[in-house]
């Protein structure tokens, strides 16, 4: 057995623990704003001028799918009749949360996950 059989099989292992586990590296792509930027507690910025980031997505109108993002994120505000700049259609409702919470970036990789959740955009308030 020489020294690449073992290292093989350890790579081998570890790939497919990763997939058991339900990672998907992938779905943290749906997240469009800089993660790096954000500290542990949730804010960005320095100084005196630390803020949460808001974030908004589109989810269908369907209450299960409301119940299941907001069971996710406490933080979360849904309405049914706005588009928000991400433009929801008229068959979805806007989901808006923000980063100021325990573990944000669990919660946006866990709604990053859901297959009805497209994309998760920063908001910004003008």
């Amino acid at each position: 057995m020489s020294l690449k059989t073992p290292t093989l099989l350890l790579l081998a292992l570890l790939l497919g623990g990763c997939s058991t586990l339900g990672w998907k590296v992938g779905d943290m792509g749906k997240i469009q704003f800089d993660l790096n930027e954000i500290n542990k507690e949730g804010l960005r910025g320095s100084g005196d001028n630390m803020r949460a980031v808001s974030y908004e997505f589109c989810i269908p109108d369907k209450i299960e799918h409301v119940d299941q993002v907001m069971a996710i994120d406490p933080t979360l505000v849904v309405y049914r009749d706005s588009p928000g700049k991400i433009r929801c259609r008229t068959d979805e409702y806007l989901a808006i949360g923000d980063t100021k919470q325990l573990d944000y970036y669990e919660v946006l990789r866990k709604l990053a996950e859901l297959d009805y959740v497209k994309s998760i955009q920063e908001a910004t308030f003008e």
